[in-house]
């Protein structure tokens, strides 16, 4: 029997361990926190393919999103994940033409994808959002999810548990030594683990793991706000993306707010207070859209740093010249997390690299 060690207990790590002891392999997990709670429960965690490009890692996320459909058929049910769909759009003129674009290309490509007028979009789907005219245009996607992070990663890595996994929260790795026939793995309370392979799906400390091995890996890490708001049950139903703010449901009466021009004003700061201006600014674009937030409470916000690997795709697989060692880091973890799991566990197995994985090498930063 193989035995693997995964080193993070997010959505990456967690579906790989699930998928490794369902095929056999002892596994032990490491992470320094609990399971589910660095960037998994810090992700607007919306599942697509909407903007992914160049082709290849288009298809990557195509088939991450038809994985969380496959675990679900396996598994019998995936109640953390909302199939809502996504409506977009967008007021200024160069973002509306990239949006038509955009749709084409992915209409193109075999994605669901369509228009909407604002009245339809209020009869059939979302009655309290407001629009500059009633025949303004929406795109509409309807395969488009969002996931509950946290939950997805307790439910399936209970499963794993019964699998036979072992995990080992709040504990640091302090140093790797692969060898030509194991890997040691030591912990910052000076115990030793043996393995047969290493997982590194650190997320953003995957570059310091990689170091342990002397790797160098790339990151280019970006931190990101999320603004969580009490309304009442029922104000939204689905995800949105508009000009300048997006939202989604976040619980029965929660919604998350979030938008990418925030995020590089909050600079390297992890916590935000709910009385910030940027909290402030995010209320205020988001009650443009949706009147009904007016007043109502921000109960929490959370800063997620997202793990990009330098060139801003996936970075999957062996690398040369370091036995046993393995990487799974990428952005769009919520996405691929499920897919990734399966892939790299054929790959730690049996040394088959799907075609999926192939322009997506760690070898790259060798």
């Amino acid at each position: 029997m193989r035995h693997v060690i995964v080193i993070g207990a997010g959505m990456i790590g967690t579906s790989a361990a699930h998928r490794l002891t369902s095929a056999g392999a002892k596994v032990t997990i490491i992470d320094r926190d609990e399971p589910g709670n660095g960037t998994t429960s810090k992700s607007f965690a919306w599942v697509n393919a909407n903007q992914k490009t160049p082709r290849e890692y288009f298809e990557l996320n195509f088939a991450g999103m038809k994985e969380h459909d496959a675990l679900d058929r396996e598994l019998g049910g995936a109640p953390w994940l909302h199939r809502t769909g996504n409506l977009a759009w967008s007021g200024d003129a160069l973002k509306y033409d990239e949006l038509r674009r955009r749709v084409e290309r992915l209409q193109a490509w075999g994605y669901r994808a369509e228009w909407k007028n604002a009245t339809e979009v209020n009869a059939e789907l979302e009655p309290r959002l407001a629009f500059s005219g009633a025949t303004m245009r929406i795109a509409w996607f309807p395969d488009e999810s969002w996931l509950d992070g946290p939950f997805f990663v307790r439910s399936v890595l209970d499963r794993a548990v019964e699998l036979g996994a072992s995990v080992r929260s709040g504990q640091e790795v302090a140093g790797i030594t692969p060898s030509s026939d194991e890997v040691t793995v030591t912990l910052s309370d000076g115990q030793t683990l043996t393995a047969d392979a290493v997982l590194n799906c650190a997320g953003p400390a995957a570059d310091r793991i990689a170091k342990m091995v002397g790797r160098t890996l790339p990151l280019d890490p970006t931190r990101g706000l999320l603004m969580r708001v009490q309304v009442e049950p029922g104000t939204i139903s689905r995800l949105i993306h508009s000009t300048d703010v997006n939202i989604r449901p976040d619980g029965e009466d929660h919604v998350l707010v979030h938008h990418d021009s925030i995020d590089p004003l909050i600079g390297e700061r992890d916590e935000i207070p709910l009385d910030d201006e940027y909290c402030r600014e995010l209320c205020r674009r988001a009650r443009r859209i949706l009147p009904d937030i007016t007043g109502r409470a921000i109960t929490e916000t959370r800063v997620g740093i997202r793990p990009y690997p330098v060139d801003h795709i996936s970075c999957i697989g062996a690398v040369p010249g370091i036995p046993g060692y393995y990487e799974a880091v990428t952005h769009s973890g919520v996405t691929l997390g499920p897919l990734l799991g399966r892939l790299i566990t054929e790959e730690i197995l049996t040394g088959k690299v799907d075609p999926l994985l192939k322009p997506f090498r760690a070898e790259r930063f060798a």
